[in-house]
């Protein structure tokens, strides 16, 4: 048990890769096939990190997913015998291991506190209070074994990334993260089954929203807004443009893709307007200054996400 937590928490994978190019070519091939920020990598799964002589640390970037427990290669290139070899391991990144040591080191102290000190609780649930310790490490331990079970690829990903940069015997072609503007003529791909499902879900609470109650009421008097119709029918027709919006998505239609576009910012605007279209004497919004935050990080949401769709269109187009 203790060899298993110690390898779930510090254990390491040593691996070595041997280029068919000299230093300053090996390391140019491995920075053009990877990308240097998270930011660059919102399209599609992507290597990235920083990539020098001396330093060369890769991560396995899935759009939108985080993973803070999922492995590393930190590595430098050297020379061997008129060979170049990238040399290192697959980890997690220091900061993560300092963190979970950190949140074990403190409830493991306050677990034996509760047991054998002078805190010991008193009263008829003593018992499970002295247990809360106990359920916090065992969280955080399941914590780190779900997030290593989801990156439980990603070590192979990025060895065949590394490989197919510096082995001659690969077409050059692979080293390229991906052609975005290619058709994706396969089966359905699992990121657009997500979202066809989401759109789905999210015309059924609409339905259930439209006859369940009156959701945003008309406009009242002194409201700066025109007067609405009923909520219902609006989200009957909103149920509508979502379901009809999946099906789309998930028969690749093109005009799915760019109606997508348009739900993205419907979004960012309904909030604002709810906020502050609908305003009467007795309902106020809030200061314009806080409605000018949100409207800028609405903006920035919809931009990643907008960015994110917009490399989807080769599983479209």
């Amino acid at each position: 048990m203790i060899r298993w937590l110690w390898q779930l928490l510090y254990g390491s994978t040593p691996a070595e890769f041997r280029s068919d190019y000299g230093l300053v070519e090996s390391v140019e091939r491995l920075r053009a096939a990877t990308k240097r920020s998270v930011f660059s990598a919102l399209g599609e799964t992507t290597a990235v990190g920083r990539v020098t002589v001396e330093r060369v640390r890769l991560q396995r970037v899935i759009p939108m997913v985080g993973n803070s427990f999922k492995p590393f290669f930190i590595g430098r290139f050297e020379e061997r015998g008129g060979a170049v070899v990238l040399t290192g391991k697959f980890t997690m990144l220091g900061f993560v291991k300092v963190f979970t040591t950190f949140w074990l080191g403190m409830t493991a102290l306050v677990a034996v506190a509760l047991l054998l000190g002078s805190l010991g609780p008193m009263g008829p649930h003593a018992g499970f209070f002295r247990l809360q310790p106990l359920l916090m490490m065992a969280a955080g331990i399941g914590v780190v074994a779900a997030g290593q079970w989801f990156a439980r690829n990603d070590v192979a990903w990025l060895s065949g990334v590394i490989e197919r940069a510096l082995a001659a015997s690969r077409a050059d072609a692979s080293v390229t993260c991906g052609a975005l503007g290619e058709v994706d003529s396969g089966a359905l791909p699992g990121t657009l089954k997500g979202v066809a499902a989401f759109l789905a879900v999210m015309g059924a609470m609409a339905v259930f929203s439209g006859f369940a109650g009156p959701g945003v009421p008309s406009a009242g008097p002194g409201a700066r807004a025109l007067a609405l119709p009923p909520w219902g029918p609006w989200m009957f027709v909103y149920a509508g443009f979502l379901v009809v919006l999946s099906i789309g998505v998930w028969r690749r239609q093109p005009w799915a893709w760019r109606a997508f576009f348009g739900l993205l910012g419907l979004s960012a605007v309904w909030p604002l307007y709810a906020l502050y279209g609908l305003q009467t004497p007795l309902l106020v919004g809030p200061p314009v200054w806080m409605g000018g935050v949100f409207a800028i990080l609405s903006c920035a949401v919809v931009a990643i996400w907008g960015r994110w769709w917009y490399a989807q269109r080769r599983h479209f187009l």
